[in-house]
């Protein structure tokens, strides 16, 4: 994904192109900035490149104005957002024309350009993710565990054991009840196989499988048995669901 930043003004181009790295910087996001001092200079290299999908663009432009500009982005980038940072007024409804996502009047602080960059992001990018978490009580108190960071769930000496990617290991209050009982949370959220009878393994975290183990992504190993041969039909369902 690309931001197009297009002024030219050498001293604002500089200065809204910074604010917009750092917000990038910011948020870790996977994002690439290129600033262009002419409306003809962006085109001529999106024809060769491609399109962005935010633009960041000022409208009193010598030789063509930024809403000649979008006019000519909307007919090869109909889906682009656009965003006017601008000393003009006069032109806030013509904006509107091509579709703006917002209108900033010069000069814009950075905590503003930050908000609106914001507001972009929150509607182009995918929402991300949220990682379950699990609460383990062990003998010093609740630990809340996410699960991409469970490699395998144990069971040892009626205890369920967590054995985590970064190869450190949290063990779990003892019970009187089964393994089965103890790891029904972890067994109902889809993403962990039973390899054997005392182990579940995270799916998400498997690099590669043989007859008799799953090596996980941190070079850990934990045994498929005999019984649990069926764990690697699961796990490559698992794998392959919906087309991955």
């Amino acid at each position: 994904m690309r931001i197009a930043v297009c002024d030219d003004e050498e001293r604002q181009l500089a200065y809204i192109t910074a604010y917009a790295a750092e917000y990038i910087k910011k948020e870790h996001l996977d994002i690439r900035i290129k600033p262009f001092a002419s409306p003809h200079e962006l085109l001529a290299d999106e024809v060769k490149n491609g399109g962005s999908a935010i633009y960041l663009l000022d409208i009193v432009m010598d030789g063509m104005n930024g809403l000649e500009l979008a006019r000519h982005i909307r007919e090869y980038n109909k889906k682009a957002l656009i965003l006017y940072l601008t000393t003009s007024l006069e032109c806030s409804l013509d904006a509107f024309s091509v579709h703006a996502f917002s209108y900033l009047v010069k000069p814009v602080s950075k905590a503003r350009l930050f908000e609106e960059l914001h507001n972009c992001f929150t509607y182009c990018l995918p929402p991300q993710k949220t990682e379950p978490v699990i609460t383990v009580k062990t003998a010093e108190g609740f630990i809340p565990l996410r699960l991409d960071r469970i490699n395998a769930v144990e069971y040892f000496d009626h205890r369920l054991i967590y054995h985590l990617a970064d190869h450190t290991r949290i063990e779990g209050l003892s019970s009187r009840e089964r393994f089965d009982a103890q790891a029904a949370e972890i067994a109902a959220l889809g993403a962990f196989a039973k390899c054997a009878s005392s182990y579940f393994v995270n799916m998400e975290n498997i690099l590669s499988a043989s007859p008799r183990s799953f090596r996980m992504k941190n070079g850990e190993a934990f045994p498929i048995t005999r019984k649990y041969a069926a764990a690697k039909d699961i796990f490559l369902k698992y794998k392959f669901k919906e087309g991955d």
